[in-house]
């Protein structure tokens, strides 16, 4: 069971502006709270500032999206697209999809707890799945070696 502390309360409060009622640990920062792109940024800046958290191996990209400048949409559109004609057209492998770990505040509260984020024991605390377990069904290279 996590507690939230009250230093981590009162800052949510004042620098999300966030009521007291939204504040549990299995509350989630992008969904919940509706903080992403430049926003969380700011968040987690100032957040690990506040604290004094050490970086660690945090990495932004892991938890939240990053907002997409106007200018390139239409290449992201059409890497997008390309990306589907290779890997499932051509490949006939399905195109994997940007997996986001939800940031919660038990996990905030556990890195304040720690000095450091350290994702590995955070996210085993919080009981966030990352990755799926690799299926069982071998790719098409191992069945080729197997066969001579």
């Amino acid at each position: 069971m996590y507690i939230i502390s009250d230093k981590l309360k009162n800052f949510l409060i004042s620098e999300q502006e966030i009521s007291e009622e939204e504040i549990k640990p299995s509350t989630r920062v992008v969904e919940d709270l509706s903080l992403d792109g430049i926003d969380d940024h700011y968040f987690m800046e100032s957040y690990a500032e506040t604290f004094s958290i050490k970086v660690g191996d945090f990495d932004y990209y892991r938890y939240f999206n990053d907002e997409t400048q106007v200018l390139l949409i239409i290449p992201v559109i059409l890497f997008v697209f390309f990306r589907f004609l290779i890997w499932k057209l051509l490949l006939g492998k399905p195109v994997r999809k940007i997996i986001t770990v939800p940031v919660t505040l038990a996990m905030l509260q556990q890195a304040i707890d720690d000095g450091v984020w350290n994702c590995e024991r955070i996210e085993s605390l919080a009981g966030t799945q990352v990755y799926p377990p690799p299926s069982k069904k071998s790719g098409w290279f191992s069945r080729i070696r197997n066969k001579t």
